[in-house]
């Protein structure tokens, strides 16, 4: 029996026994843990998208930390391996660092973009009549635009009306000179060749494409004079002093300015160089994809 008692006493003694704490070297280690999880936590959030929110956050407590970007390479791009090449010196021209002579400098120059086959159609379209791009008859090398219309006056000792167009220039197409002439009394011939001076003009305002000279329309409108020098090319509508309602429009290339001759001597095909003999035997349907001489066609 009282080895029994030993046993029951000894068992209520372990039942009753309490836990034993947990120790401190435990709860340190969760502690740093938790600690470490939370700041990856938080330096995720603030470098994800290239530092955005790290950015927003020290502009927020306005902190001006230096954040040095590391330039990226491209992608695609690695380094190279293998046998390298011997570097070859090279020797460049002075000229190539020089700076432009403005001995030497060009400007723009304004020509007739239409040529002067097109010219003449679009005049006899709006009703100055004429024979088209033909040879001239004083000069072989000079092709030309003709038109007259003369109308008598009724009255004996009156002013005839008349206007007279002439366009010059090259036997490729090429203008390089307009004139025209209007003699206009005040009689019902008079307004009939007047209208004739302004449908001309509209029609070579058009083809020329100088929409800036579009005011000179109204001056030949009502008779006043219009006078315009733009881009190397002269344009002048007077009124002679010698004889009433007489009128002259002439437009000229000019050479005064000297950029302006040195453009015009560059693209001056009659002083380029002559072609070889060959380009003579090339068909014509192949010749002008070969050497292009002919103006470009007016764009609508």
């Amino acid at each position: 029996m009282p080895k029994g008692d030993d046993k029951d006493k000894s068992g209520r003694l372990t039942a009753r026994a309490k836990p034993a704490p947990p120790k401190k070297s435990a709860m340190l280690l969760f502690a740093v843990l938790l600690v470490a999880f939370a700041l990856a936590i938080v330096a995720t959030l603030l470098l994800a998208n290239d530092r955005r929110n790290l950015r927003a956050l020290l502009d927020h407590y306005d902190l001006h930390w230096s954040l040095a970007e590391t330039p990226r390479q491209p992608a695609g791009t690695r380094a190279l391996r293998g046998r390298r090449l011997t570097a070859v010196p090279i020797a460049i021209p002075a000229r190539f660092f020089a700076e432009p002579e403005n001995a030497a400098l060009g400007t723009f120059v304004r020509e007739v973009r239409a040529s002067g086959h097109e010219l003449c159609a679009a005049f006899k379209a709006a009703g100055v009549d004429n024979q088209g791009w033909k040879q001239s008859q004083f000069d072989r090398k000079t092709f030309e635009c003709l038109s007259e219309t003369v109308l008598p006056a009724k009255e004996d000792g009156a002013q005839n009306a008349s206007f007279f167009f002439i366009a010059k220039g090259t036997p490729e197409g090429e203008v390089g000179s307009i004139r025209m002439k209007l003699v206009a009394p005040e009689t019902a011939d008079g307004e009939s060749v007047h209208r004739l001076l302004v449908k001309a003009l509209e029609q070579l305002i058009e083809q020329a494409r100088w929409l800036d000279l579009a005011p000179a329309i109204a001056s030949a409108e009502a008779l006043t004079e219009f006078t315009a020098v733009r881009f190397g090319l002269s344009f002048r509508f007077t009124q002679e002093f010698s004889a009433a309602r007489s009128y002259n429009l002439i437009i000229l290339p000019t050479s005064k300015d000297p950029a302006v001759k040195r453009s015009r001597a560059y693209f001056d095909t009659a002083q380029w160089l002559t072609l070889p003999a060959v380009i003579a035997r090339i068909p014509d349907f192949l010749l002008a994809h070969v050497v292009a001489t002919a103006p470009m066609p007016s764009i609508p």
